[in-house]
């Protein structure tokens, strides 16, 4: 790539693989870039409970049981579960905007696995039998921005409260399976979704965090375009919708942030100024 041509991508390379200071209120020293992925006091590690899963099932179904002879009904409706998946990440700060706070870039990897129950349930919510069921194994990368203020914005064990805000884009794929299928249906989806997400950080013993996400955009996990013998007279789709996490985090290095006096009230790095 020719990046005289390209003389914005050229300046964002050098600016983000060089050493930086942010001059807000005080003085902040922030290291090289590509420094901080060794900085193992800013990796985060957790669990998220999917409290909204929200999904569609369309689909042609059976009335009554499978057989009875009573026809079949086409029905659209809602699908959700909640459930649980892990989280591991980190965050890369690019510019400091105050004596606690800055920018940085949010980095992590999640894995979701949401179940789909009674699929082709009828649009009465009557249940033929037996029951259509799914399972989705999900990997995502959500890469984001957020601004952070507080003890994990800049590792300080002497702050008790923090808190982060931000947005950004999960790139994820889906695995999505039919539960006792003898035909072994397996669905593959790659999508990308925007999310925005808040979290609040206490560092009395160990640095905890929670946080709460929210993830927009439909995907289309898995199509059959067949009869299932013995669960629905024709094809069908699920498709899944938007996403609400709530998350436990928890960061096992942030007993070896170097700023371990909370009485101390001058800052580590810049000695010349106060802790206001």
């Amino acid at each position: 790539m020719n990046f005289i041509k390209k003389p914005v991508l050229l300046i964002a390379l050098l600016v983000l693989g060089s050493s930086m200071t942010g001059r807000a209120q005080y003085l902040y020293q922030l290291d090289p870039f590509f420094s901080y992925f060794r900085d193992l006091g800013r990796y985060e590690i957790g669990i998220h409970y999917q409290v909204i899963s929200s999904g569609e099932f369309a689909g042609t179904v059976p009335i009554g049981p499978y057989g009875s002879g009573q026809g079949d009904v086409d029905v659209t409706h809602a699908i959700a579960l909640p459930n649980l998946g892990g989280y591991i990440g980190t965050s890369i700060p690019f510019k400091a905007t105050g004596h606690i706070s800055l920018w940085a870039f949010d980095i992590g990897l999640n894995l979701n696995m949401p179940a789909w129950p009674g699929l082709n349930m009828q649009s009465d919510y009557t249940a033929p039998t037996p029951l259509l069921t799914a399972s989705t194994m999900q990997i995502g990368l959500p890469v984001g921005l957020e601004w952070k203020v507080g003890c994990d914005a800049i590792e300080s064990r002497r702050l008790g409260l923090g808190a982060s805000f931000g947005a950004g884009f999960i790139p994820q794929v889906s695995i999505t399976s039919l539960a006792n299928d003898p035909l072994q249906h397996t669905g593959y989806a790659f999508n990308c979704a925007p999310y925005v997400k808040a979290e609040f950080a206490e560092n009395f013993l160990i640095c905890t965090k929670f946080r709460f996400m929210y993830t927009i955009g439909d995907v289309n996990l898995l199509e059959v375009n067949h009869a299932i013998p013995g669960k629905t007279d024709g094809p069908f789709r699920i498709v899944s919708q938007s996403n609400f996490y709530m998350s436990w985090i928890i960061m096992p290095f942030s007993v070896r942030w170097r700023e371990t006096k909370w009485w101390n009230t001058h800052d580590t790095y810049n000695q010349h100024d106060r802790l206001n």
